[in-house]
Order: C-alpha cells, then structure tokens, then sequence
C-alpha cells in the first residue's frame, strides 16, 4: 500500500489541469472517472494474490480492537498504514484539485478518499483470523486526516511523515517463507520529519534541511525483535536551489521517501552514529 500513494501522487501531479477560471465548481465527468478508478483499484488489489491478505478460509465477523500486542513488527505495521495513507491522501487531493474541487475541500475529499482504499479490506480481514482490527483503521485514519490539516492549518505543515525502505537479510533470504514485502519490517523505516522552513513566510532556516525521529525494528522471522530509534538529518529536495520547472512537482513525490542521512541509532540500549 505504500507504493500506492507514492504512484497516487506521481499520477495526480502530472495529471493536466484545468484554467482556474473553469473551475467553479467540481466536475461531475472528473468526479466519476476518480470513483472509477477507485473500483477499478480495489478489484486489483483484491485480484493479485488474495491467498496473501486473506489465508485461510473465512468465518463468522470478528472485531478486535488491538491485534499484535506491543511488539516492534506490529508497531511497524500501524506506521505502515499510517504513513501509506497519509501519501495516498495526498495523492487523492490533488486527483480531487483535477476534478476542480477547491484546495480546501479537495484536501477532506482526498482524506476520505484515502480512509475508503483501505476499508474494504478490513471489512474481509473481519471474516478472517485477523479480524476487524479498530485500531489499524483509526491508523488508517490518522494518516489520512493529516495532508487536510495541512491544508487547514499551513503551520503544520513543518511536520511531515516520511519513509525509507530497503530489502532485509530476511526478505533476500525468505526465512522460512517470511517476511513478505508488505511485512518486510526489519527494512522499513518510517520518520517524523520536521523543517521549520515549511511553514509559509518561514526566515532563518534552510528550507533543504530537517531533522528526523524513526522508528525501525531489527529483524522478525529469524531473530527476536528489538526497537530501532533514529534521529538524523532530513534532506528537503523541494529546498534546493534547482530551477528546472519540472523539479517542483518531481520533488513534492520524492520528499515522502527519507533519504539516509547522519544521524544515530539506538538499538539495544546501544547508540551508533551512521547514514540511517
């Protein structure tokens, strides 16, 4: 799901826009081709490997409001869904901005538009071991709703959420058949990025850098799972002084991913200073 908003993005950003003074109100065409492409999205995903999200056979609805405990894998999973929504609520707003929604109403429209990608299948996982997980959509939904208080409130915007993902030992290796991608937490990293230079009429700070908090975790099929903590730099490719037209729009997808950086890692009550 994570690559989804980042294809979300790509796709909204370069889609063509419309003169502004065309848009008066949103277009009922535009609004129907994103509905269909909603469906359209949600028949593949359930289409590609279904075994994958769904094993087993289904039962009676469960709900669960907590599943995983306090583990550092189910820790990286509610960040997965957080951070992936928060990239396709983006991506979503600016595919409503297309269909000539205000950038206000675009913003909750592309919140709740990237609640919904993510429903139908906890709605099925209810039928399943896994249940209908609460918390996970409530993290579906903190992600969502971000990218719209961005849009309400400007100053919030010196906090964004960023990842960084690179295959572990244990997905190269398919331990004992896991991790998948999608579970794949030992190589992925998820950060709270924050650059003062974000905020609108910001002075004294370079709007290229930021620093980071992550949170990561060491392994999950071969090994017990420790914490990873991160506190680095945070490169802004949107703050470089790069004059090319194009770049603006390249460099608002590129600004989800967290490039390596310095910074520190502390794994195991032990600090090491790297690129993270």
């Amino acid at each position: 799901m994570r690559s989804v908003g980042i294809v979300a993005g790509f796709a909204a950003i370069f889609a063509p826009r419309l003169p502004a003074q065309e848009c008066g109100s949103i277009r009922p065409g535009r609004a129907a081709a994103l509905g269909a492409a909603y469906v359209a999205g949600e028949a593949l995903l359930v289409a590609v490997r279904p075994a994958d999200w769904w094993p087993g056979l289904p039962g009676p609805f469960r709900l669960n409001w907590v599943n995983g405990g306090g583990s550092p894998a189910a820790g990286q999973d509610y960040l997965l869904h957080v951070t992936a929504s928060y990239q396709l609520s983006q991506g979503a707003a600016l595919a409503w901005r297309w269909a000539c929604a205000s950038p206000g109403a675009a913003a909750w429209l592309g919140a709740a538009t990237a609640f919904a990608a993510g429903l139908p299948k906890k709605v099925v996982d209810g039928f399943h071991p896994a249940g209908f997980e609460v918390s996970k959509n409530l993290a579906n939904a903190v992600g969502a709703v971000f990218p719209a208080l961005h849009q309400q409130w400007p100053a919030t915007r010196m906090v964004a959420l960023k990842a960084w993902y690179w295959p572990s030992a244990e997905f190269r290796a398919h331990a004992a058949g896991e991790p998948r991608l999608l579970s794949d937490y030992a190589g992925q990293r998820y950060y709270l990025s924050v650059n003062p230079a974000r905020r609108p009429g910001a002075v004294g700070w370079p709007r290229w850098l930021g620093v980071a908090i992550g949170h990561g975790s060491s392994a999950w099929a071969t090994a017990p799972v420790r914490h990873q903590w991160y506190a680095t730099l945070d490169l802004e490719l949107r703050g470089l002084p790069i004059r090319w037209s194009w770049w603006p729009k390249v460099a608002a997808v590129l600004d989800q991913v967290h490039l390596p950086s310095p910074g520190l890692r502390l794994d195991g009550g032990r600090w090491t200073a790297g690129v993270f």
